[in-house]
This record gives C-alpha cells, sequence and structure tokens, in this order.
C-alpha cells in the first residue's frame, strides 16, 4: 500500500493538464494527441491549460492570496469560520499539517509542467505564422517564469536571506540555511520519466536566475504583439520583471523595466478617474487592469472563489444608505479587517479606497469586510487582477527612493499618480528619502491589499510585522522574518514546509525541509513513538 501511496505522489509531482482535461488526469499523450498539438488550435488549447491552472481555486483563484492575507498585518481568520486557512494565520503549519502548501506546490507545478509542454511542442506546430508562434511561446515563457516566482515566494525566503550577498545570509544558527530554491523542471522527459532523475532543490540564486531567463525571453518574443484580454501581454511581462527585481533589490534593473511598462502602456492603460472610482475599481478590463484572469458564468470557481472566503455580497450603490451592507447571506466570511486596517483606508475621508470597507455580516459583531473583488452578476464571478498599472508606479517610485543616490524628486511623480487618482492630492509629507519611503509603502499596503503583496513587501525588506491587536485565530503579534532555524528556538512559520507528500515521494529532497520544520525522519519517528 505505502508504494502505491508514494508511486501516486510521484505522478503528482510536476504533474498538470496536458490538455484541457481533468488536472488528476496520468494518462500519457496518444500518437493522436501529439499530432494535435502541431495544429495551430491544440498548441492555443494546451496555453489556455496553463491560464485554467493559474484561475483554479489553489492558485490565483484563491489561495495565493488567502495565504497572503492570512499571514499579513491587515485580516485576521475567525475562529472555525469553515475555511482552510486558520493554521496559517496563527503560524502554526508543521510538516505534517500545512495548510493548503500541499495544493499550491501541484497546482503551480502542474502549471510549470503544462508551460513546459507548450514551450517544447512549439517547434513541431504547423501553420501557425511566426508571430502566432511568438506570442504563444512567449505567453507560456512568463506564465512559467511567474509560477517559479510565486513558489519561491511560498516555499523559500527572499534574496536578502537567500543570496549570499543577501544582508541577511547568515542569520540563524546555521549560516546558509536559508538558500534553497525550489526543484526546476528540466523539460518534459523529466516530468514523465521522473524516478529517472533526482529531483532536488535548486539554489535560490539558479531559480531566480531561471526566472530572469524566462522573463527576457518572454519580453524578447512579445514585443509588438497584440494584446488579449486575460492573456500575459508585453507591458505586463515588463511590470513582471520589475517585480522580480523589486524583490532582488536590483534598483536600476527595476527602473528599467518600470519604464518601458510604461512606455508600453502609454495611451492603453491609465489611472481611473477619482470621481468614477467607486462605479468602476472592480470592472473586468478596466484601464488601470494590465492582465486580469477572466472568470464566467460557466468558468469560475463557485464556493471556492476567494470572494466567498473574504465577504459576503453587499449593496453596492455609493451614496446609498444601505450602500456596503449585506445583501445576501452567502459565503463564509472568513476573513475580517483588523479594526487599525478599517482606520489606515478611512483614515482620510477624501481617500476613495475607504469605500472598500464593508460589513461582514456577523451576528453580534461589528466586524467589517473588504469589497475588492465584486461579483456584479452573482458574487463568485470576477475576474481577478494580476499585475495593473498602480503597482508598476509604487514599484517605480519605491525604486527610485532606494537605488544609489535615493531621489525624492524622481520619486514623486509615480507616487502622484496613485495619490492624485485616490486621495485627490499630490505630495509626499516627508523631504527625507527614508520618510518619502515609508510613505511610498505604507501606500503600496493600501493600494495593492488583497492582491498578494503586503506580507511579501515586509518579508523581501526584511522588516519586522506587527500586528495591531490579536483577533481570533490571529495570536502573534510580531512577526520577525528568519527568526527560528532550529528546534532550540522559536519557530516562526514564515514560509510553507515542503509538503510531506512530496518528501514521501521524492527521496532526494528529504534533506531539503526549510529551517524550522520538522524533517521526514522527525515526522515518522513522532508517528511511530
Amino acid at each position: 500500500m505505502k508504494k502505491i501511496r508514494i508511486y501516486l505522489a510521484a505522478l503528482l509531482l510536476l504533474s498538470g493538464l496536458s490538455s484541457c482535461g481533468d488536472f488528476l488526469d496520468k494518462e500519457s499523450y496518444t500518437d493522436q494527441d501529439k499530432e494535435i498539438l502541431k495544429t495551430p488550435e491544440g498548441i492555443e488549447a494546451l496555453l489556455n491549460g496553463v491560464y485554467d491552472i493559474f484561475q483554479h481555486a489553489n492558485y490565483y483563484g484563491r489561495n495565493l492570496m488567502a495565504y497572503e492575507a492570512a499571514k499579513g498585518n491587515d485580516f485576521f481568520v475567525r475562529v472555525s469560520s469553515g475555511n482552510s486557512f486558520e493554521r496559517e494565520n496563527r503560524y502554526a503549519e508543521s510538516t505534517a499539517s500545512s495548510g493548503a502548501a500541499s495544493g499550491l506546490w501541484l497546482k503551480i507545478y502542474g502549471g510549470i509542467r503544462t508551460a513546459t509542454d507548450v514551450i517544447e511542442a512549439i517547434d513541431g506546430v504547423q501553420g501557425m505564422g511566426e508571430d502566432d508562434l511568438h506570442r504563444v511561446e512567449g505567453e507560456a515563457r512568463a506564465l512559467r517564469g511567474l509560477a517559479y516566482f510565486d513558489l519561491m515566494r511560498l516555499f523559500a525566503y527572499p534574496p536578502r536571506f537567500s543570496f549570499p550577498d543577501g544582508e541577511e545570509y547568515n542569520i540563524g544558527a546555521t549560516p546558509g540555511a536559508y538558500a534553497w530554491g525550489v526543484p526546476i523542471l528540466e523539460g518534459m522527459d523529466m516530468a514523465n520519466n521522473i524516478f529517472d532523475y533526482e529531483v532536488r532543490r535548486d539554489s535560490a540564486v539558479t531559480v531566480y536566475g531561471y526566472i530572469e531567463g524566462e522573463l527576457l525571453e518572454a519580453k524578447r518574443l512579445l514585443t509588438g504583439t497584440a494584446s488579449r484580454q486575460g492573456h500575459v501581454n508585453y507591458v505586463a511581462v515588463c511590470g513582471l520583471l520589475a517585480r522580480l527585481y523589486l524583490y532582488m533589490e536590483r534598483w536600476d534593473d527595476v527602473v528599467e523595466q518600470g519604464e518601458e511598462a510604461l512606455r508600453a502602456a502609454a495611451g492603453t492603460y491609465r489611472m481611473i478617474p477619482y470621481d468614477t472610482y467607486k462605479t468602476s475599481y472592480y470592472k473586468p478590463f478596466n484601464s488601470e487592469n494590465i492582465w486580469e484572469l477572466v472568470y464566467s458564468l460557466s468558468d469560475n470557481n463557485g464556493g471556492n472563489s476567494l470572494n466567498y472566503l473574504v465577504r459576503k455580497p453587499t449593496y453596492e450603490n455609493p451614496g446609498a444608505e444601505n450602500d456596503g451592507q449585506v445583501s445576501q447571506a452567502i459565503g463564509y466570511a472568513a476573513y475580517g479587517l483588523f479594526p487599525a486596517t478599517v482606520s489606515l483606508l478611512q483614515s482620510d475621508p477624501d481617500d476613495v479606497r475607504g469605500y472598500l470597507v464593508c460589513d461582514l455580516g456577523i451576528a453580534n459583531k461589528d466586524y467589517k469586510g473588504y469589497r475588492k473583488y465584486v461579483g456584479e452578476t452573482y458574487h463568485y464571478v470576477y475576474n481577478q487582477p494580476v499585475i495593473r498599472l498602480p503597482e508598476i508606479y509604487l514599484t517605480l517610485a519605491e525604486a527610485y527612493l532606494c537605488k544609489e543616490g535615493g531621489s525624492v524628486a524622481l520619486a514623486e511623480p509615480y507616487y502622484n499618480y496613485v495619490r492624485e487618482a485616490r486621495v485627490n492630492t499630490t505630495g509626499f509629507e516627508s523631504s527625507t528619502v527614508s520618510g518619502a519611503l515609508a510613505e511610498v509603502l505604507t501606500e503600496r499596503r493600501r493600494e495593492l491589499m488583497l492582491e498578494g503583496h503586503n506580507y511579501w513587501d515586509y518579508f523581501r525588506r526584511g522588516e519586522t510585522m506587527k500586528r495591531p491587536e490579536l483577533l481570533e485565530n490571529a495570536n502573534k503579534i510580531t512577526i520577525a522574518f528568519g527568526y527560528g532555524s532550529g528546534k532550540s528556538q522559536a519557530r516562526m512559520q514564515v514560509v510553507y514546509p515542503i509538503p510531506l507528500s512530496e518528501l514521501e515521494a521524492n527521496k532526494a529532497i528529504r534533506d531539503q525541509q526549510n529551517p524550522g520544520y520538522e524533517t521526514y525522519d522527525e515526522v515518522y519517528q513522532t508517528n511511530n513513538e
């Protein structure tokens, strides 16, 4: 029985959609399947399979955003609320009980596998023009690069901790303990013959270099191609490169890619005007959304959507008495905003983002929810932005302040683009680089809330994060990143463990568990005692 379980786990390792079929479908390609991939329709269908994986509740459809929110200092998770993120909110993951880690690991590697299949099949496609071939390959490489970037955020430490020249590389009991990245899938031969390879975690330096290479190649391939709704495009790739370099603290490269994104975005993307924000911010394909994942009445996550997790449907009538009140008692409403976060969002009455605070609909509790996402027809049908214009503006503002000879004057115009659209005002309050940087980071927190950034903004900078109070599951106030590299020290689970199912399936990785978690042998020794 154990051999069967391990065999199935190994099949799931790095598995995913090899067509638009079931993620768990482990059937290998037939000759007919391979012939289909030589057609334009077949390769486009396979590429759509990658997007389908990104849209899944186990990835961008819910779990990636839910993880970041549960770990951060803006949301608490209600006790016994019918959701799966109480453990993450408490920083209580373990190797044996790792919350949503296994689902994220398998789903993201499924996307990597399918994107790799697209890339390796592209040379055999017949009847498709060179521009379309470049577009398909460029999208697949961008998706593969982003998938590895997300794996690094979830299962590895940022460059500050994991690069030998990082400022905090030598923290903890063992210097370099945080240097691991994730396994890199070397090709479809590895994916299809997993037992013939020793699959180990590559170094963080290697993986970040690989991500950079994928995104740069995607940028080259997508140069001059037309954007398609719901598909990654040239501007988005430039923005993703700026995001990558932000984590790597390569400030000049952030500026180069961010500025290139804005040049390419000119005339197509713009900030939503201040006066129309409340009725426009959630609209599909609005002027700020550079790339968003598309859902429809026939293709959505239903009760597994992020909206079901973070709030109940509310009335969306700006200025009306019932605006923001719960309209239907559906959804888990498992997440609530900390009162201090409500104050942050509503401290300036002119800030239109205060409008996003809404009632949560919990009896006898004055908890507040957050309506970042609004399904106009159904609560669970809304598009999920992956990268938006204000992120690029704020990324550039941070880079100009952090690069050598940091400049408030160069950062301020980018900061102002966001402030003017949200608060109808401009200008830093501080004249110092450090003061202006604090304002930019606070602005990122307000603007990018529930988009998968705030928690990792603290982590990538090595800043201690403090929750304002403790509510329900949130039982830790101070989150000191990197602290606790051994059993003798307090454990702070700031990244996921490598899932136990992966350790069971893959002997080669058993000695590469993240610091602070039980090893494979410790788990089974404990179980046998």
